[in-house]
Parts: structure tokens; sequence; C-alpha cells
């Protein structure tokens, strides 16, 4: 061991010399360079346009803010697999309804409402939930009213209900009972409305009192036979629904505080001089597809649907084309080949709107009038689109 030690100090001692035998360094004017101190900052966003859009990944975490004009990404958010996001009608906040758990995969269950400023994305206040639904793909499981005021969001513990939240408290409010019913479309006046298994659409509104008014519709669609996509839209602004069938049906309505009557159903393909969409087996023609494949752009009546060809049950496949339809005189005005399959889709609701369509990582920006690209955006993510005013 001492021999070990004489060994090692020996070579220290050789190193030393070695080293103090080099040439020492040229003598310099120049004084030493000093490290240049580091400042924290926040980036502030510019003001929330219409031209802006969020766009979630499907599985992975992460939301992103993209400007359809320049085409450039602003900024992201986290945000875990199955997530909502909404952006408030004031353009002030951004709303996140979220599930996580202390150890990652496991641990203490915590559901919540997450806001953040709109300007900075930093973290203002989180409201604890009772439960949330985890179910993926579904913008309609987080809705937020026209007014900004309230936030509803589907829960399933055990039995469906919808939790109204008071955004200006940030507390919640009530829990109501829908049982056999799903979603929630925001309408007018602060009524929210959720489909129901039984072919019914079921309205809720709160009273005075905040107590839950609930009342249902009579049946207008089969659930078994021709299902509704549960991406349908509603203009929370007006509360006129369109809600869309497997088929290619859509059925009218007025959600709100008076509720409306639900008008005929009309084909979107005999809008285009087709046959209605079959049900049938083993019959192949142009059918709505895609997750997020129904948008309405308010201003002009029009609604943009992604179509693919397929038979009956195919409605998860991709748009190949896609169908612009006028609402009011309910004939197809557009159709336009799409370059990649498209999942996901959604329309601003300004007088120049433009068209977000996202699919296989890949997103698109379209003149929502004259169908022009405008940008390509490659590895961008593909998932549920949110725009500010829808």
């Amino acid at each position: 061991m001492i021999g070990l030690l004489t060994n090692v100090a020996l070579v220290a001692l050789m190193v030393q010399g070695s080293a103090g035998a080099q040439a020492p360094a040229a003598a310099t004017s120049e004084p030493a360079a000093v490290p240049e101190v580091e400042e924290s900052d926040i980036a502030t966003l510019p003001t929330m346009s219409d031209h802006l859009a969020f766009v979630m990944s499907a599985w992975g975490n992460g939301t992103r803010l993209i400007n359809g004009d320049t085409g450039k990404m602003l900024a992201t958010i986290h945000t875990i697999p199955l997530s909502n996001v909404a952006i408030d009608p004031r353009r002030r906040f951004v709303y996140v309804a979220e599930s996580i758990w202390t150890k990652g995969n496991r641990g203490t269950r915590q559901d919540m409402v997450s806001i953040y400023d709109a300007r900075t994305l930093k973290l203002l206040h989180e409201i604890p939930l009772p439960g949330r639904l985890l179910t993926g793909n579904r913008v309609q499981n987080l809705a937020i009213s026209a007014d900004g005021n309230l936030a509803y969001i589907y829960d399933m513990t055990p039995a469906a209900a919808l939790h109204v939240v008071d955004l200006a408290r940030r507390r919640l409010v009530s829990s109501v009972e829908i049982p056999g019913c799903a979603l929630a479309f925001a309408g007018a006046g602060g009524a929210v409305a959720s489909l129901c298994g039984d072919g019914t659409l079921a309205t809720i509104r709160l009273d005075g009192r905040r107590k839950a008014v609930v009342t249902s519709s009579e049946p207008f669609f089969d659930a078994d036979n021709d299902p509704i996509f549960d991406n349908s839209v509603v203009d929370r602004s007006t509360g006129k629904a369109f809600f869309l069938s497997y088929s290619g049906l859509i059925y009218e309505t007025m959600i709100g505080p008076g509720g409306g009557a639900m008008q005929k159903p009309w084909s979107i393909q005999e809008a285009g001089g087709m046959a209605r969409g079959s049900t049938a087996p083993l019959t192949s023609g142009w059918l709505p597809g895609g997750r997020q494949l129904l948008s309405y752009h308010s201003a002009t009546g029009r609604l943009f649907v992604l179509m693919h060809l397929g038979e009956f049950w195919s409605h998860k496949a991709d748009g190949t084309e896609l169908w612009v339809l006028d609402a009011g005189t309910r004939k197809l005005i557009a159709r336009r080949a799409l370059k990649d399959p498209i999942t996901y889709m959604q329309v601003t609701q300004d007088d120049k709107p433009l068209l977000f369509l996202a699919g296989k990582g890949k997103m698109i920006v379209l003149d929502a009038t004259t169908y022009e690209e405008k940008h390509g955006l490659e590895e961008i993510g593909a998932g549920m689109i949110s725009v500010s005013g829808r």
C-alpha cells in the first residue's frame, strides 16, 4: 500500500514538473472577458386574433398555437393526452380540462380546469372537478358559454353528468346528471345540450337560483342504425346547431333557453345532386368521415365537411375531399380534392376566414373562400383544433 501511494505521488510530481517546463503564456493587454448576466423575462403573445388556432397533439404532450397568417408556431401549452382546450370568447383566457396522477401513470388522480392567460400563457388558476370523462378526439367534452362565464365538462362517474363551472368565481356550481346522454354543446343564453342514446336531445339550463332545468326533445335520430357524429357543431352566439349523421344527414335546431324544434333532415349527398347516403352494407358512396369533420361559418352560413369514398360504418376514415355547402339553400357549392388525407378541420369566424386542416402530423391552412393553400406545416402534430370565436 505504501509503495502504491509513493508511485501515485511520484506521478503527480512528474505532471507538475512537466507543466512547469512549458513556456509562459504571452502577455496581453486585453482584459479578461466577463460572462454576460442572464436576464429572465416572459414573452408576450399578440392579442388573440381571429387567425390563431390551438392544435392539440392527438396522443402526445403539448398543444401548439399556430398563426394562420404567417404559418408559424407561436407557443406551446403543456397538455397531457386526452385533455381538452377551449378559448375564452373574449380572448382573455385559454382553458384546459385535464386529468393528472401524482405519480405520472398512477397515484392520486386530480381532475381540473386549468386557466391560462391568453397573452403570456401563464397558469393563473386550477379549478378542481369531481371527475372528468377521459376519451380522446372529442371537442364537445368541454364547452364554454357564449358570454364566457360558464364552462361545461362532460363526465361519467359513474353516471353521465355535466359539471357546470363558474369561470368568473372559479368554482364548481353544479353537477347535473343526464342519464343516457353524452357531450356538451353550448348554445345561446347559457343553455347547453347533450345527445342521448334514445335519439333525443337533452337541453340543460340554470335558473335564477342556479338550479338545473332539463328538457328533452322528441326522438330525431336512430342511434343504432344511423348515429350522430359527436363532433357536430353549434354556433353558441345564436344557438343554431347542426348535427351530422354517419350517412350524411344534417339535422338543424336551436339550442337556447326556449329550445327549438328539430327540422326535417336533409342529405349532403342530395345537395350535390347524388343519391342519399346509404346505410346498407357493402354499398359504396361518398360519406362524411374523420375525427373533427364538420365546421360552420356563421356569417356566410357555410358548412365545411370532410368526405371520403367508403361504405357505411367507415365514419372514422380520413377525408379525401372537402365539401362546402350553403346551409340556407341546402346546396353543395364547392368540392375540392385534398392533397393528403385530413382528420381534423376548423374554420375561423371572421370576414376573411381561414380553414385549418390537419392529418398524419401535417397541417395546411386554406383560404376558406378561394380554397387557395396559404401555408403548409410539417411535423406539427395532428389533433383537435380550437379557434377563437368558436
